[in-house]
């Protein structure tokens, strides 16, 4: 029977993957997921039948799309499709063999495009140009590092101003709410100075349950918040560039709260990341701080106040 149930077409196999695995993810992997299996994935190997695809097929399934120009980070999410999807095929009585997916490989891992974020200078232009609402969102996002989803998920039971303190305890995602991303989504971040901004914002009939960014009681898009406020003030100010969005926030948080002091797991911990090589990925290093660093270790050595060079 398993031989048998290992031979149906891969593409039929997908759609009970559609069917029963994809209405349990977050809708963000859901829109993600959808997208991938229909470009890629299904128009690619939908005709062979599963027990067909094995490593080498898959390899060189991952090889195609980087010739095609996909980004790594693309094809890593391809990857982890197909390799949900032999999972669950195993989970679900259709496969018995080794996920085809375990030793492959993506080559070395390359970004689309430049990681940057804003000076302090120009996030203080930025801010300065954007309406009050919009600054605060900014604000918190710089400053806690919650994603987009979890800053327009946040409701005022979540808001503790005497501790100062926001839960992250659900997420909004273009129309859907659901719980935050992982378990170590789940997290409570320091507002500093924020509290008083979040007073004021605050309405006197506000409700437990009410959202603290919204309109007419819904929470606000982020797409039309970047499209309609961030992205015209930072052309403005000259100073935008592609990609420039709430990731640059959230980067902006990670870097910097590390340059002032935090740890790589500490900073894992403000972001909520599963794993330590994402908050890695989240953080941009620049040559001012490792100068710096190399000072300190100088002076360390030779003695504060020594400049003087090894004869």
């Amino acid at each position: 029977m398993g031989l048998l149930r290992s031979c149906v077409a891969f593409g039929d196999f997908v759609d009970i993957y559609n069917r029963e695995q994809i209405p349990t993810l977050s809708a963000g992997a859901r829109a993600k997921y959808s997208v991938l299996l229909s470009r890629h994935i299904v128009p690619a190997l939908g005709a062979k039948k599963l027990c067909e695809i094995d490593t080498e097929t898959v390899q060189a399934f991952l090889n195609s799309k980087k010739e095609a120009g996909l980004a790594w980070w693309t094809r890593n999410d391809l990857k982890n499709v197909l390799s949900s999807i032999f999972t669950k095929a195993e989970d679900w009585g259709y496969w018995d063999g080794r996920n085809p997916t375990t030793r492959t490989v993506l080559g070395r891992k390359q970004w689309k495009r430049e990681r940057r974020i804003l000076s302090d200078d120009q996030f203080r232009l930025l801010l300065a140009a954007l309406p009050t609402h919009v600054q605060l969102m900014v604000w918190t996002a710089v400053s806690t590092g919650m994603r987009v989803s979890e800053v327009l998920g946040l409701r005022w039971r979540s808001v503790d101003l005497d501790r100062g303190l926001v839960s992250v305890t659900e997420r909004y995602y273009r129309g859907d709410t659901d719980e935050p991303k992982t378990e170590r989504a789940r997290r409570d971040l320091p507002l500093g100075c924020l509290v008083e901004a979040y007073r004021h914002h605050k309405p006197a009939d506000a409700k437990a349950d009410g959202y603290v960014f919204e309109k007419d009681g819904n929470p606000l898009d982020d797409r039309a918040i970047l499209k309609d406020f961030i992205r015209p003030a930072a052309k403005r100010l000259g100073f935008y560039f592609s990609g420039f969005g709430w990731h640059s926030f959230r980067r902006q948080n990670l870097t910097r709260i590390q340059d002032e002091g935090a740890t790589p797991f500490e900073a894992q911990v403000q972001a909520g990341h599963s794993r330590p090589t994402m908050t890695s990925d989240y953080t941009i290093v620049s040559i001012e701080r490792l100068k710096q660093a190399v000072l300190r270790l100088q002076e360390r050595l030779l003695g504060e106040g020594h400049s003087r060079a090894i004869n």
